[in-house]
Parts: structure tokens; C-alpha cells; sequence
């Protein structure tokens, strides 16, 4: 299953449920670096602009929120099955 998260003016893209231990995917369509950073530290990926970079979801079920270490306003949520 490919999940993708899209970044876009500042904004995460919704994204469904994934299976735990898969691979997501996050690109980043500003011309702007982000991050997508776990709340509780389980993943943590910075992608430069215009750019892709893939991590593994937690392996354990369970609602995972995020933001980017570079823009206080953006928040967003894993939900992993």
C-alpha cells in the first residue's frame, strides 16, 4: 500500500489509515524545506523542497501527531492500524 502525505502552502494532506511498519511517503510541493515530526519522537524526516523522502509508520496501532520543526502552525495526524 502506498500512502503519501502532501505538503502544500503550509499544509499537510489528510491521509487515511495505514498499516503499521509501512512505508509513507512525504512530498513537499513548497519552495520551502519542512519536516514531519512525531510528537513523541517515533519518526522524523525533513524534505527539502520540491522533493520526496519515505519513512516507516510506527509499528504499533495508534493515532500519531506530527508538525514541522521549521513552521509552528503546521500540525497534522498518522493514524496507524
Amino acid at each position: 500500500m502506498e500512502a503519501t502525505i502532501h505538503i502544500k502552502s503550509f499544509v499537510y494532506s489528510a491521509l487515511d489509515n495505514v498499516p503499521a511498519g509501512s512505508k509513507v511517503t512525504v512530498m513537499n510541493m513548497d519552495n520551502e524545506a519542512h519536516t514531519v515530526t512525531a510528537d513523541d519522537g517515533s519518526f522524523d524526516v525533513a524534505v527539502k523542497p520540491g522533493t520526496s523522502v519515505t519513512f516507516t509508520a510506527p509499528a504499533k496501532p495508534g493515532t500519531y501527531t506530527y508538525h514541522c520543526a521549521y513552521h509552528a502552525s503546521m500540525h497534522g495526524s498518522l493514524t496507524v492500524k
